[in-house]
C-alpha cells in the first residue's frame, strides 16, 4: 500500500471501480448545469405565466384593501383570510413550482441517468480534518471554482449595466405613469436581464459540464497496481481457483469410478493407460467411453473391473488412441469403430460361452 501511494495514475478506471463509485454517489455532475436550465426553465415559463400571475396578484389586493375597512377583525377571520391568501398565492405559482422540479429532474436524469442513494448523506468524519480541508481549499480545483465564480459575476453584472443603460431614455418618462406601468416596466427590465443572463450562462453550464467530466474521468484513475489488484479480485485468487478445479476434478473422477461398474470392457496398455467402455446396441448408436485414465487412476479402474467382473482386454495401439482423443461421456471416435467393435465381438462371444 505504501508503494502504490507513490505510483502514479496513469490507467482510466475500470468499470467495476466507475460502478462502485456510482453506487457510492460519487458521479460526473456539474452543479452549474443544473441551476441554469432550472432558472432557464423558470424564465421561460413566466414570459407565459407572469402576466395572469401578476394581475390575479393586483385584483386580490385590490379586492383585500377595497374591503378592509368593513372587515371584521377577529381572531378566526384573520385565520380565514390567512389561509385563503396562501391557498390563492399557492394556487397561482403551483406551475411554475411544478415546472421547475420536473425542470430539475430531468435535467438530473440528463446528467447522471437514474441514481437513487442515501451514501452522499451518511456523515464521514474524515471532512472534519482540518489537514484535508486546508488541501482542498487550495486545490486546482478549488482555483477553477474560484475563477467561475469571477466569470459568473462579471457577466451577470455586465449583462445588467447595459440593459440598464440602453433604457436610460424611458426613465425620465416614468414619472408620468402609474404604478401599475413603473412595475410593469421594472419587471421588463428584470426579465430581460435574467434572459439575457440565462444564455449566457448556459454556454458557461455546457462548458462546465465537460470539464467536470473530464475532472472526473482524471479522479478516477487508477494504478497500474490498481488495476492489476482488480482483474485478480475479478478473475479470483489463483490458489482458490486452484483449488476448486482440483475439488472439480477429484469429484469427476469419483462419478467416473462409479460409471466404471457398469462397464463391458477395459481396455488396458496394460500397466500405464486403463478405458472403460460400454455398448447397448438397443440404446447406442456406438460404444460409448465411461472412464478413462493413466497410472494410477488405470490402476483404480481395473480393479473396479475386477470387482465387478469385467472383462478386461490388453490391446496397446487402441488404449493409447482412445486415451488420445475419445472423451469421456462421448461415444468413440469413428476411426475406432473397427478396431472397438472386434474387441466386443471377443467380448460378446466370452459372454455367451459362459
Amino acid at each position: 500500500m505504501a508503494e502504490e501511494s507513490f505510483q502514479e495514475k496513469t490507467e482510466d478506471a475500470t468499470p467495476r471501480r466507475l460502478q462502485e463509485a456510482r453506487k457510492d454517489g460519487n458521479v460526473a455532475k456539474s452543479a452549474e448545469f443544473n441551476s441554469v436550465f432550472i432558472l432557464l426553465f423558470g424564465l421561460m415559463t413566466l414570459s407565459f405565466l407572469g402576466s395572469h400571475i401578476f394581475q390575479q396578484l393586483i385584483s386580490g389586493f385590490t379586492i383585500f384593501y377595497r374591503n378592509i375597512a368593513n372587515m371584521e377583525i377577529t381572531y378566526g377571520s384573520i385565520h380565514y383570510y390567512f389561509r385563503l391568501g396562501i391557498k390563492s398565492f399557492l394556487g397561482l405559482i403551483a406551475p411554475l413550482l411544478g415546472i421547475l422540479a420536473l425542470t430539475g429532474i430531468v435535467v438530473n436524469l440528463v446528467q447522471v441517468g437514474f441514481l437513487f442513494t442515501l451514501k452522499p448523506l451518511k456523515p464521514n468524519f474524515k471532512k472534519l480534518n482540518p489537514l484535508s480541508g486546508f488541501k482542498k481549499f487550495v486545490s486546482p480545483k478549488s482555483f477553477v471554482e474560484l475563477l467561475k465564480g469571477i466569470l459568473k459575476l462579471l457577466i451577470v453584472g455586465l449583462i445588467a449595466y447595459w440593459t440598464i443603460i440602453s433604457q436610460k431614455e424611458s426613465y425620465l418618462a416614468l414619472i408620468y405613469r402609474d404604478i401599475r406601468e413603473i412595475a410593469l416596466f421594472i419587471a421588463s427590465i428584470v426579465f430581460q436581464v435574467g434572459i439575457r443572463t440565462v444564455g449566457a450562462l448556459v454556454v458557461l453550464a455546457l462548458l462546465d459540464l465537460f470539464y467536470q467530466r473530464w475532472q472526473y474521468k482524471k479522479d478516477m484513475r487508477m494504478t497500474k497496481e490498481q488495476v492489476k489488484e482488480e482483474h485478480k479480485q475479478a478473475e479470483g485468487d489463483p490458489l482458490v481457483k486452484s483449488q476448486i478445479k482440483s475439488l472439480q476434478q477429484s469429484r469427476s473422477r469419483e462419478r467416473m469410478m462409479t460409471a466404471v461398474a457398469e462397464a463391458d470392457v477395459v481396455i488396458t496398455n496394460p500397466t500405464e493407460l486403463a478405458v472403460a467402455l460400454k455398448y447397448n446396441i438397443e440404446e447406442m448408436t456406438a460404444p460409448m467411453i465411461l472412464a478413462k485414465g493413466t497410472r494410477h487412476l488405470a490402476k483404480r479402474i481395473k480393479e473396479v473391473a475386477q470387482k465387478h467382473d469385467i472383462q478386461i482386454v490388453e490391446n496397446k495401439p487402441l488404449a493409447q488412441s482412445l486415451y488420445k482423443i475419445g472423451e469421456v461421456g462421448k461415444e468413440i471416435p469413428y476411426e475406432l469403430f473397427q478396431a472397438v467393435a472386434e474387441i466386443f465381438a471377443y467380448v460378446f462371444q466370452m459372454k455367451n460361452k459362459n
